[in-house]
């Protein structure tokens, strides 16, 4: 049987620092983790309903009687509190037994009504001088989001596992193939070879389809001289995947093409630009640019790209608006400028990209060339 975990690692430790660093920065006692990527950033623990509580000196967890051992075997140094009824009265003594008076939480991952009911029951709960529950917005997005080594490593063995189910469907994919056959194929590949699950429900666009940037499949089937372009990736130990490639069954038209090598150049275009200092709306830029001359500006309407790790969408967002920040050594995101010209189709093509302290790594392989994406 598995031994259980009297211990943190080490790397939990210094995600805990950067976690205490900040409460203290924020003149917080505590901090509700809400958030299960939150929780399992910080412990290892990845059982569902149970919220941590972290302070200076402590690390609580609240869950129910199903996820006893699992703590145990996964972060047995937390000190574990069993709800039996309530989780907002569970966490009001859990936050009694902390002693702390100004506790903050993540507004985006909480609701109105958990904050009411935690509220509630510490006034209820009769602790002394009343806490604070201090609204908080992407504290723990912006720590988690320049990876640490252990990160790095198993990003890049999710990315390896999307790469190996795609290449084992690829050579199948056939005309009359339907799209939910082949989304089907991908998450069977992707789980055969470790992966807990895809990392989010995989695209695969046919014909006109392709040109819906967030499609979902359907029993559309795979057509002759058409686009085809596939959106997928791994779930492994937690940690995300994203990457997307347009193949171009038989003889597509030479619109198609077109949007192809445009696409390709604004992506090769950001990947030789991008380095640490590099801000998320200049590498935006720079693809908007390429694809802004070739007269299809209007036609990309969405970001660059997106930081992926615990969630397939994190921090830093790359994107024309909405805010600014240099990218940074650690920082894992994706590329995938695209093209979508409605009732014709589309091409997108995306690879993960991890920046390092002299450039950046492209940590995804798969042949992207125009030679290369064609399939008979």
């Amino acid at each position: 049987m598995k031994a259980a975990v009297t211990r943190a690692k080490a790397y939990l430790k210094t995600r805990h620092k950067s976690v205490r660093d900040a409460m203290k920065e924020l003149k917080l006692d505590a901090l509700l983790l809400t958030h299960p990527p939150d929780l399992a950033y910080l412990t290892n623990f990845t059982g569902d309903d149970s919220v941590g509580i972290i302070t200076q000196k402590d690390f609580f967890l609240v869950t129910d009687f199903r996820y006893k051992e699992q703590a145990d075997l996964e972060a047995g140094w937390l000190k574990v509190s069993l709800r039996e009824a309530k989780m907002a009265d569970a966490l009001a003594k859990a936050i009694g037994e902390s002693k702390a008076k100004r506790i903050g939480f993540e507004a985006n991952f909480t609701t109105f009504g958990q904050v009411n009911a935690v509220d509630h029951a510490l006034k209820q709960s009769k602790t002394g001088s009343e806490p604070e529950l201090v609204p908080l917005e992407d504290v723990m997005s912006n720590i988690r989001k320049v990876k640490d080594d252990q990160e790095i490593d198993l990003i890049r063995k999710s990315v390896a596992i999307a790469e190996e189910a795609f290449e084992a469907i690829r050579d199948d994919i056939k005309v009359g193939e339907s799209e939910s056959h082949i989304a089907g194929l991908l998450v069977m590949e992707l789980r055969s070879r470790g992966a807990s699950d895809s990392s989010f429900p995989p695209i695969v666009a046919a014909g006109a389809n392709s040109s819906l940037p967030h499609y979902r499949p359907s029993d559309t089937l795979v057509q002759q001289d058409q686009p085809l372009l596939l959106d997928w990736g791994a779930l492994y130990k937690g940690y995300c995947s994203d990457l997307t490639r347009t193949l171009l069954v038989g003889r597509v038209s030479q619109k198609i093409k077109t949007i192809y090598k445009v696409v390709f150049e604004a992506q090769r275009a950001v990947l030789d630009f991008m380095r640490p200092g590099v801000t998320t709306m200049q590498a935006d830029r720079v693809a908007r640019d390429v694809i802004e001359k070739a007269g299809f500006g209007e036609q990309f309407g969405h970001g660059l790209g997106h930081g992926i790790g615990r969630d397939i969408h994190e921090l830093p967002t790359l994107r024309k608006t909405g805010g600014e920040e240099e990218l940074r050594p650690g920082m894992v995101v994706t590329v995938e400028p695209g093209i979508y010209l409605p009732g014709e189709g589309g091409v997108r093509i995306e690879d993960d990209v991890l920046i390092t302290h002299s450039g950046c790594e492209v940590l995804s392989s798969l042949d992207k060339t125009f030679e290369g994406c064609h399939i008979e």
